[in-house]
């Protein structure tokens, strides 16, 4: 009933998976964003060279993405929805416009000031999810290294981090 020719629906019974998936892609569209921001700065506006780094960035957000639904008790099968809508965030939108800001050498005090009034999932999710991450590891129950790019948007967005890729991390 809901199907249209652009927008093709699925079912399944992995509620935690599924839900988990699809709300840690707003953080990991900010990552990805950042890329964005990073190459706009060195090259301008609407330069091409963005695409290699927001590919090696969506690639270790999938990955990631992947630990954390494992950690959430969800099924292998529901990292397709959190990356296919993962896919479709970081082509536009609120989350692109504050990662690309943010890349650009913004502070997060300075683009949340730019998008005074704009509703940011992304970071309520990410401090979020970072938060009880941090948590876990000092119980012993994660291990920090396994989220390079999460550990990173989270020290952006609360701790003063500049942007600055931890590219060496991914490997």
């Amino acid at each position: 009933m809901l199907a249209t020719p652009y927008y093709h629906i699925s079912l399944s019974t992995d509620v935690m998976g599924v839900e988990c998936g699809v709300a840690l892609k707003n953080c990991y569209a900010l990552g990805v964003s950042l890329a964005v921001g990073l190459e706009e700065s060195r090259h301008g506006v609407g330069c091409p060279q963005t695409y290699n780094p927001q590919a090696a960035l969506f690639g270790q957000s999938v990955k990631e993405t992947a630990r954390l639904l494992k950690l959430l008790g969800g099924r292998d099968e529901s990292l397709v929805y959190a990356a296919g809508d993962l896919y479709v965030t970081i082509f536009g939108g609120r989350t692109r416009k504050l990662g690309t800001l943010l890349g650009r050498g913004l502070s997060f005090a300075r683009a949340m000031e730019e998008l005074a009034g704009i509703t940011l999932e992304s970071v309520a999710i990410t401090s979020t999810v970072a938060r009880v991450l941090r948590r876990r590891a000092a119980n012993g129950k994660a291990n920090l290294s396994d989220f390079p790019l999460l550990i990173h948007i989270d020290d952006i967005i609360n701790h003063g981090a500049t942007v600055a890729i931890p590219w060496a991390s991914f490997e």
